[in-house]
């Protein structure tokens, strides 16, 4: 029985959806091969730091959360955090950085979740799984789904690099992985526009390059990265490059003037954390041409670290390394690499526009500039978290170099993945670079396992071995078993002892030093120790106090009293240092004064501990029973 005209007309129009549904499937296996290397790297950059989930505070946390008062508000202190200095939760500075946006994050954590670290470490895994995919989808979208295997294998090695370690288990590192992620994400924005022409693209773009400012400065590179990326792979549409570079500028400008209405002058670096800055007892007679050597040669280390992570290191300060000169030969290496990468990225852009090569030279080249110590010095002399950017240049080259050895005639993502040449180069790193990964991650549990481990590769910096020595120390103050009090101090003392032979101006470490002889009864090192720091700093109140202590307990009296009055230069109100001025005076037998300066403290703080006991001792020893009597029994009626 033949069909109807009406039945045939429907067959007809349901075969013809069939096969356009079936060519619109054949046509998505891009898209949902694109999904399952989305939903593959997300779960590899997880699984990396899973490990980290149970680690504590460690290193920089202390500023930006543990002792950041503006923080520890909670949401209220949110106002305050976008228009105060980076610092000023911590230490009440105006010459600062700023970066609001981590410590919003942080305060709002704070809110929910107090003082509890998981939630962070929890927030920085999820956050750099959000860079690696983002990573990806850049660079994907780059090269217009052409080297979709070497975006994939790009962001793998970003994914596994061990180099990344500080800035995921670094809670505080926030900062860069918010800049990364907005900036990325700033990147894939202008992408879709300059196909679309979409202004809602160009200005999400816009704002989320805004947004990765407010969280560190790094991203004022991508000033230079946008035109490579708009006026050389991706320019089709000059005009909306154009705009894209210019909208790019304007969010650079209302964010250098938001930094500049906030901050009353640039950031005052300092020795500590950056030692190319003069200073006499630590480089007397320093050339600038070994500041620029040595500034070179870090540049190379950090060549190294890319193609070597090994050591890492968590400060790399004063005296890591050493000041070189160009008679270095590893100082001309370094030179010649970079002139090299200089060399071979202008060739080869010059000879294809869209080499991608040269975008991963360029792009490392641009990135690595800003904290290379050469036009002007940096907030740090070296830090691997300052390879976070870069290290997408070194990712890509390398990307490319492994994609090229499944040959020209292999198209398809599959294929290339499973090309032997590739699995032999690919199968190999990912094993040791997430072996190193997890590895490092554990180092960074708390402060003692991160400085314990990181001090034995690196015996020549002066702040690890005072850090690991501050850290013993703080803890044997609550030991009160002497024998394993005075074990302990003896343990502590060689760490110090090291930091100061490394650089004598270490206030600090002079300090601690002093209060580790102290505990062992070694006055007269405790003095010498107690001096040092004072000469070094002496803006600090705690090294007059400790040496006025020592003073006392050595029964030189008069130059307690002398050395308590230059404390009360610093804090005229202080009643500790008051108090102790009367007590030495007391002792040396000097009543009138010991009287007026108690008395003092009995005005200004009449339950100061001991202060009644003190001037009836005082009016006691002049002679004065009725006086004495009298704070005796002030002494009674306050005593619980």
């Amino acid at each position: 029985m033949a069909d109807k005209p009406g039945k045939k007309t429907a067959r007809s129009h349901a075969a013809t959806v069939k096969a356009a549904v079936q060519e619109q499937v054949k046509g998505k296996p891009g898209i949902s091969l694109r999904l399952k290397l989305v939903v593959f790297l997300g779960i590899v950059s997880f699984a990396l730091y899973a490990n980290s989930l149970k680690n504590g505070y460690a290193l920089d946390d202390v500023t930006a959360i543990t002792f950041n008062a503006l923080v520890q508000k909670g949401i209220s202190a949110v106002p305050e955090l976008l228009h105060t200095p980076y610092h000023w939760g911590f230490k009440l500075i105006t010459n600062d950085l700023y970066r609001p946006l981590s410590l919003v994050m942080f305060a709002v954590e704070y809110q929910f979740f107090g003082p509890n670290p998981a939630p962070g470490h929890m927030m920085n895994i999820l956050l750099f799984a959000g860079c690696v995919v983002l990573l990806f989808l850049f660079l994907d979208a780059l090269f217009e789904q052409k080297k979709t295997a070497a975006a994939f294998i790009a962001a793998l090695l970003f994914a596994l690099h061990p180099i990344h370690t500080e800035v995921v288990d670094n809670i505080k590192s926030r900062d860069e992985l918010l800049c990364f992620f907005f900036a990325f994400l700033s990147l894939v924005m202008y992408l879709k526009y300059i196909k679309s022409g979409k202004p809602a693209q160009i200005i999400t773009g816009s704002f989320c390059f805004f947004l990765s400012l407010l969280s560190k400065e790094t991203a004022i590179t991508f000033l230079a990265v946008i035109p490579l990326v708009f006026f050389f792979y991706q320019n089709e549409n000059r005009k909306r490059s154009v705009f894209i570079t210019l909208c790019a500028a304007g969010a650079a400008i209302v964010f250098l003037a938001i930094r500049f209405s906030v901050l009353s002058v640039y950031h005052a670096n300092h020795f500590f954390e950056n030692y190319f800055i003069k200073n006499e007892l630590a480089q007397p007679g320093l050339p600038f041409e070994s500041r620029i050597a040595t500034a070179i040669l870090m540049l190379g280390h950090y060549l190294r670290l890319l193609f070597v992570p090994y050591p890492l290191i968590c400060d790399y300060s004063y005296n890591t390394i050493p000041f070189a000169h160009f008679s270095d030969p590893a100082v001309l290496l370094s030179l010649a690499a970079y002139l090299f990468l200089a060399f071979l990225g202008v060739k080869r852009i010059l000879k294809n526009s869209k080499d991608p090569y040269a975008f991963g030279i360029f792009f490392f080249l641009v990135t690595i500039s800003l904290f290379s110590n050469i036009p002007f010095l940096t907030g740090t002399t070296m830090g691997e978290r300052l390879l976070f950017f870069p290290s997408v240049g070194f990712c890509m080259v390398a990307a490319f170099l492994i994609e090229m050895l499944a040959g020209r005639s292999v198209e398809s993502v599959q294929a290339v993945l499973k090309t032997p040449k590739v699995l032999w180069i690919i199968f190999p790193v990912c094993i040791i670079y997430s072996g190193i990964t997890i590895n490092r991650n554990s180092d960074w549990q708390n402060d003692l396992t991160l400085f314990s481990a990181d001090v034995k590769k690196a015996p020549g910096n002066c702040r690890l071995n005072f850090f690991i020595g501050d850290i013993m120390l703080n803890s044997l103050s609550t030991e009160n078993d002497l024998t394993k009090l005075t074990k302990g101090v003896h343990d502590v003392i060689p760490y110090l002892t090291n930091s100061v032979v490394i650089y004598d101006g270490y206030a600090t470490a002079h300090y601690d030093l002093g209060t580790s002889y102290f505990t062992l009864d070694q006055f007269d090192s405790a003095e010498i120790h107690y001096k040092k720091a004072i000469e070094c700093d002496q803006t600090d109140i705690n090294f007059f106090l400790q040496l006025g202590r020592v003073y006392f307990v050595e029964k030189k009296y008069q130059q307690s009293v002398d050395i308590n009055k230059r404390a009360l230069v610093l804090k005229p109100d202080f009643t500790t240092v008051i108090a102790n001025i009367g007590f030495s005076y007391l002792n040396a037998g000097n009543y009138d004064s010991a009287i007026c300066y108690l008395n003092k403290v009995a005005f200004a703080e009449p339950g100061f501990n001991g202060i009644n006991e003190m001037l009836a001792n005082a009016w006691k020893a002049k002679g004065d029973l009725d006086s004495a009597r009298k704070y005796e029994a002030n002494a009674h009626r306050s005593s619980p």
